[in-house]
């Protein structure tokens, strides 16, 4: 047996510089980005805003950040990989975080709405910095690292759930989105301290250095447009779109739990739990037996998990824990399975020259076909809660749909890491 299949996994041997860099910073963000975005739809609600204002600044976010995924491509190709993470990380994380800690209104939490919103160009560069130097083989596995480390800081939410049952919803938050503007900021500063420029931003930096702005954007496009014919990329791009769609949609789910269903604090406190425990098993126990099976099989299998998971929320009984924690793992189990193998099949078919910018175009077809999903989640959960969530079992069949066509459309001759 070899020392590299004795080695404990997972492991950051063999990975280059950035994503290992990724890997290790990655908890100081993790721990305050999971819990806040967790709790968010809670905090406002504290606040005093309706489902249809959580809804809006949902969908006024997601207006706005189809301006800067615009921009992301032009903005990273110039500035570089590493540079563009660091500005845009400050302006779309550190700023906003301080501003929801003294948020008490719907114009406030769109203010800082519109600043999170800038974190397209970082959902570009980021991805870009941590990934290019690695070898395909190796990008499934840098995903479902990053993917578990977020997972398990996701645990940090049930000891916030214990102070938010002493101290309430709305000044524990408060106080944990200002550490969280201080810890985001030093962990921005420690990564951006310890990467290096990719070999691909470096030369998309002297290919666009002399450009003005708009002939960078216009470069962009024409990447964009090129790639419609790249092999299997409108497929993933379905996917894709019809995915982060998903996401947006399923941001009441907290509410849902809470208020249709009963459950308290402490117990909703809890779902963060099962989520890193699903994952652990997943990325330990599953993940790396599949790894001979093609991403868009695994795919498959993984949207069947969402779609059980889906239907099965809806025939959770009020006040049912023990149901209610065993939706919530098959619908983690997915939701992890999920964003590691879509992210691997997306690369893989990317082209290495533009591939900023069409990386930056999915994004942006992901936001215009997500632009409305909160606003009309919110309308339909003002309505009927449950009603929210037979159509979002209908999208999760719709998902699965277009995952068996992935694996029709799959280029011969791929390996199974691509």
């Amino acid at each position: 047996m070899s020392t590299a299949s004795r080695r404990p996994w997972p492991s950051l041997a063999g990975l280059p510089r950035n994503a290992r860099s990724a890997i290790i910073t990655e908890p100081l963000w993790a721990v305050f980005g999971v819990v806040v975005l967790y709790y968010a739809p809670l905090y406002m609600r504290e606040v005093g805003l309706s489902s249809t204002e959580i809804g809006l600044v949902g969908s006024i976010t997601l207006a706005v950040s189809f301006v800067f995924q615009i921009l992301a491509a032009p903005v990273t190709n110039r500035l570089g990989r590493k540079r563009t993470t660091l500005v845009w990380d400050l302006v779309s994380w550190s700023v906003p975080m301080f501003v929801w800690a003294v948020s008490d209104s719907f114009a406030a939490f769109v203010v800082a709405g519109v600043l999170s919103a800038t974190g397209r160009i970082v959902t570009v560069s980021w991805s870009l910095l941590v990934i290019e130097d690695v070898p395909q083989s190796l990008r499934a596995r840098v995903f479902g690292i990053l993917n578990l480390t977020v997972a398990l800081c996701g645990l940090a939410a049930p000891l916030v759930g214990l102070v938010m049952q002493r101290y309430g919803v709305e000044p524990t938050m408060r106080v944990y989105y200002a550490l969280g503007g201080v810890g985001m900021t030093v962990m921005f500063l420690w990564r951006n301290a310890i990467t290096q420029e990719t070999g691909t931003g470096q030369a998309a930096m002297l290919e666009h250095r002399d450009l003005h702005p708009w002939q960078s954007v216009t470069r962009t496009l024409a990447h964009v447009w090129e790639g419609r014919h790249a092999p299997g990329l409108p497929q993933v791009v379905a996917f894709y779109v019809l995915s982060l769609f998903l996401d947006q949609m399923s941001v009441f789910q907290i509410l849902y739990f809470r208020e249709a269903l009963g459950f308290g604090v402490g117990t909703v406190s809890l779902l963060p739990v099962v989520t890193a425990a699903v994952t652990v098993l997943m990325y330990g126990l599953v993940l790396r037996r599949i790894t001979h099976v093609p991403a868009e099989r695994a795919l498959v299998v993984t949207r069947v998990l969402g779609l059980l998971g889906a239907g099965a929320l809806l025939l959770v009984p009020a006040g049912n824990v023990g149901a209610l924690l065993a939706v919530v793992g098959v619908l983690a189990a997915a939701i992890f399975l999920t964003q590691t193998y879509q992210n691997a099949v997306l690369f893989a078919r990317l082209p290495a020259r533009g591939s900023a910018d069409l990386y930056s175009g999915v994004q942006l077809l992901g936001l215009l076909g997500s632009i409305p999903a909160a606003g009309v989640a919110g309308v339909i959960y003002h309505a009927q809660p449950a009603a929210l969530f037979v159509v979002i079992a209908v999208l999760n069949a719709a998902l699965l749909g277009l995952a068996v066509v992935l694996v029709r459309g799959r280029p011969s001759g791929q390996g199974a890491d691509s």
